[in-house]
């Protein structure tokens, strides 16, 4: 990641096709440990809205990763969280959540091999 929150980070992406792409979308997930309030920190799946209910085949995974994922990086949304403790905290402490982002997962979790 070149910017950002999750500047200097390295993560691995899965990408799984539904039979029915590009009409229906990717599913979306990380492959190591990212603090996101958007990323479950269990399976590593991503919410992002545009990737769900109004993906659209106009899209492509270039879209995915050029443009949604590093939105959703750089802009995470509260009001659609999957990991609730990361979003209660952003809105309770935002200097902690940072330094949990920064401490955690930049320097340790971005560098582990897989979320088990």
């Amino acid at each position: 990641i070149l910017t950002g929150l999750y500047q200097g980070g390295v993560w691995k992406v899965r990408v799984e096709l539904p039979d029915a792409y590009p009409y229906r979308s990717p599913l979306i997930a990380f492959v190591n440990k990212i603090y996101h309030l958007n990323v479950d920190e269990l399976s590593g799946s991503v919410c992002l809205d545009v990737i769900n209910p109004t993906w659209s085949p106009m899209f492509d995974l270039v879209n995915v990763f050029e443009v949604f994922l590093p939105q959703l990086l750089l802009y995470p949304n509260p009001s659609d969280p999957l990991n609730g403790q990361a979003a209660a905290l952003l809105m309770r402490d935002r200097p902690a959540y940072e330094q949990k982002v920064k401490g955690d997962y930049i320097h340790l979790g971005s560098f582990q091999t897989s979320i088990k």
